[in-house]
């Protein structure tokens, strides 16, 4: 039998790796790679308008699977476009791959310059590497089946974006025999059972030890083990910002998301009243208040990240996470006699002032969660800044956002992601800031038979950033007249100036079958009281 060629092994491989899913855009120098894509019937092409929108599409499936996705896009001018999204995969681990075209390796010669290049023609390959775990130019059709399985390897166990350069003469090249799949990291055995065994010693010598389940712990689908973990050792879970979506409210060990006075406050009295805090899979940051905990904590920390764990002044390096929780599972540390304090049940309120009075964001937050008490809960997909905080008083079913690296203009294309990847109808959150840097995207969702709700707070201003300059007029925005903008891409658009309409719209908007826009204009000044408490947290405001 004929070996097959580099591109058709590549996706070959994409498949084998459960990929059934490509975001991309197409260019001169991927556009054979595209052909295979489309021609495949396994798997489902889907094209968007600018190449941010592919990244943070491809970011969203990948959360809401917990599986890696692919973006496929082409050298230079499309690949630097999506440079963002895998930044904030990068940072909020995110198994994402990047498929790139590539100039000839026949035309690279330092005395010709080709299109899209920009000072060589590897600086695209150098730029990558900065922000992938695996960044592999496949130059050869000898070394290409090892270098995909070294990327696609780094992607599954890392739990991080990979980059893979494919030249446009060798996307049809016979592979070489001796092809590698994908591999497993194993991990450190000796280092394991030392950092089991030190665990487990420390938890038993607390009298207040608090699980903290981070962000690798959702993406890799470690709900079940941290439970059980919980359940065993009776311990009390709460959440990072990044991961509060991992485990729902109503388990008995789960307390909340901490983030000081913005986060749970019960959540927030555990941990820091505890004197042993085990960290599983999450980065100390000023997001999560990592240099607060640092500070508060000191030898009573202990935290596990990206296959290493701290323990006091100890790392044990090549560790993986699930190694880790389920052999502290399997580990001999008794029950311990913690007496949990009582939760309390969020309030649904319908409590808005039914006048002209402007909209205010807790009445925004109050609209949401009586229109999820009253016809279920939907996933929640919210952009950076106020909706970012306003979702921690939500009560969502499950909630994707960028948490930590914060960047703008994910939510809408987040949120084709996500609907395409669940078959689920998500409600979308957006600033307006960031709605006019990838709102327009908005308009594929008829051409891809999706329906998500998007809710846009229309401030006429990059609001958080008005907080640090209040004066300051380098924050406004133009006023975009969303509602009449959504029924020209195809959807359904409300205005929202008084809080009777936001109730109005969101009751209407259920039994909508096109997307529908919910513009609510709300007061320059208006800001969440989350956003607030967070900000003071960070300037040690009292």
């Amino acid at each position: 039998m004929q070996n097959p060629t580099v591109g058709e092994y590549l996706l070959g491989e994409l498949k084998r790796f459960g990929i059934k899913r490509a975001y991309g855009i197409p260019g001169d120098m991927i556009i054979k790679f595209f052909k295979l894509l489309e021609d495949d019937p396994d798997v489902e092409l889907c094209t968007f308008s600018h190449e941010p929108a592919v990244g943070f599409a491809a970011i969203a499936e990948a959360r809401a699977l917990r599986k890696p996705t692919v973006a496929v896009v082409t050298y230079g001018a499309g690949a630097f476009n999506t440079m963002n999204p895998v930044a904030c995969a990068y940072a909020e681990k995110t198994p994402l791959i990047i498929v790139s075209g590539g100039p000839a390796i026949a035309a690279r010669t330092k005395d010709f310059y080709l299109h899209h290049t920009v000072k060589s023609c590897v600086s695209q390959l150098d730029a990558y590497s900065e922000i992938t775990k695996e960044a592999v130019l496949l130059d050869s059709a000898k070394t290409a089946a090892a270098k995909i399985s070294k990327a696609l390897t780094a992607c599954k166990e890392y739990q991080l974006p990979v980059y893979i350069e494919l030249p446009a003469d060798v996307v049809e090249r016979e592979i070489r025999p001796n092809q590698k799949t994908p591999e497993t990291l194993t991990s450190d055995a000796i280092n394991l059972q030392k950092a089991i065994k030190e665990i487990a010693k420390r938890i038993s010598a607390a009298a207040t030890p608090v699980i903290m389940v981070g962000v690798e712990s959702d993406r890799l689908g470690l709900k079940k083990d941290v439970l059980q973990l919980a359940e065993k050792l009776n311990l009390p879970v709460v959440s990072t910002l990044l991961a509060r979506d991992l485990i729902i409210s109503d388990e008995p060990n789960f307390f909340g998301t901490y983030l000081s006075e913005a986060g749970n406050p019960i959540a927030g009295k555990l941990v820091e009243e505890s004197d042993m805090l085990l960290i599983l899979g999450e980065m100390l940051s000023d997001v999560n208040l990592g240099a607060k905990l640092t500070a508060t904590k000191g030898d009573c920390l202990v935290w596990c990240f990206s296959r290493e764990v701290h323990v006091g002044d100890v790392t044990y390096e090549n560790i993986a996470l699930v190694d880790l929780v389920k052999g502290l599972c399997r580990s001999g540390v008794e029950k311990k006699k913690v007496a949990f304090p009582q939760k309390t049940q969020p309030k649904i309120n319908r409590t808005c002032k039914l006048t002209p009075s402007p909209l205010v964001m807790s009445e925004v937050i109050d609209a949401i969660n009586w229109f999820f008490s009253e016809f279920g809960k939907m996933p929640l997909i919210a952009d950076t800044g106020d909706c970012l905080f306003a979702t921690l008083r939500i009560e969502a079913s499950s909630v994707v956002a960028p948490a930590f690296y914060s960047t703008m203009g994910f939510a809408v294309p987040a949120a084709i992601g996500y609907a395409l990847a669940t078959k689920k109808r998500p409600l979308v959150l957006i600033g307006d800031g960031s709605f006019q840097m990838t709102g327009p995207e908005i308009c594929h969702c008829p051409r891809y038979s999706i329906n998500p709700m998007f809710v846009v707070i229309n401030n006429r201003r990059w609001g958080m950033e008005q907080l640090f300059y209040p004066s300051a007029r380098f924050n406004e925005l133009v006023n975009w007249q969303y509602a009449e903008m959504a029924q020209l891409w195809g959807g359904k658009g409300y205005k929202c100036t008084k809080c009777e309409d936001l109730y109005r719209a969101l009751e209407e908007a259920k039994d909508q079958k096109n997307f529908t826009l919910i513009e609510v204009v709300t007061e320059r000044e208006e800001l969440s009281e989350e956003l607030l408490a967070w900000i003071k947290e960070q300037r040690h405001e009292k």
